[in-house]
């Protein structure tokens, strides 16, 4: 055999060598990609099924140690089984059709509705609860409810001492025990508390269903931000 022609097997070999490692390269470059898309996918439809709204605020925030345990917003009575927090059972959270006489009425008598937050302050350090936002619309506490035991069983009129949060503002209540709402916005590390809402008049009505975005304003640069189902309660 003739150095030519044993030169020219020997390259058309290397070349075939060389045509198969690019498949197989280009093979596993194909199964890398699909595994960090089909694992990406996962992480993000599990983010929103499970109710919380995994945004770049929430993990700007997440040295914060916010937690959100559970929370109510049915068409029910004793949400997050506070007694006497009883919304009205219309189909839908009532807030701006639902203005009733006189103002700060209870949803029994054509009042806002509720909601109920449970959170935690997981942190080393207490948290100050300047205001909570529901669907744009901003809530600040009731400072008239401190230090004022819970009691939604009937309006009230008007008064330095309130035993529920008037319409656009929330109260904050100690988990277990005491139904005495907290003298103010502080809550302490480790220390679990209901943050009770009563919708403002200058939110939408929110169907049954539908998701609600509440922010949390802790006073850092970015607030904490969930999203949660209307009509559920977890």
């Amino acid at each position: 055999m003739s150095s030519k022609v044993f030169e020219k097997k020997k390259n058309s070999r290397l070349k075939n060598r060389r045509a198969v490692a690019d498949i197989i390269s280009t093979m596993m470059l194909m199964a890398v990609t699909v595994t960090g898309a089909s694992t990406l996918t996962y992480f993000v439809n599990d983010g929103f099924i499970s109710g919380n709204l995994g945004t770049i605020s929430t993990l700007d925030s997440s040295s914060l140690n916010v937690l959100l345990l559970a929370y109510d917003t049915r068409d029910s009575t004793s949400l997050l089984t506070l007694n006497t927090v009883d919304n009205k059972i219309s189909g839908i959270l009532c807030a701006i059709s639902c203005i009733g006489t006189p103002a700060n009425s209870l949803p029994i008598n054509d009042g806002t509705e509720f909601i109920v937050l449970r959170i935690q302050n997981n942190g080393l350090n207490p948290l100050y609860l300047d205001d909570v936002t529901v669907n744009g619309i901003i809530y600040s506490w009731d400072s008239d409810t401190a230090g004022v035991d819970l009691d939604a069983s009937a309006s009230y009129l008007s008064g330095s001492s309130r035993p529920y949060p008037s319409d656009g503002t929330f109260s904050i209540l100690p988990v277990g025990g005491s139904l005495t709402q907290n003298n103010g916005i502080e809550i302490q590390n480790g220390q679990k508390v209901n943050l009770l809402i009563k919708l403002s008049t200058f939110n939408s009505d929110i169907s049954l269903a539908d998701g609600i975005h509440i922010s949390l304003d802790l006073g850092s640069i970015h607030p904490v931000q969930f999203l949660i189902d209307s009509g559920d309660a977890r």
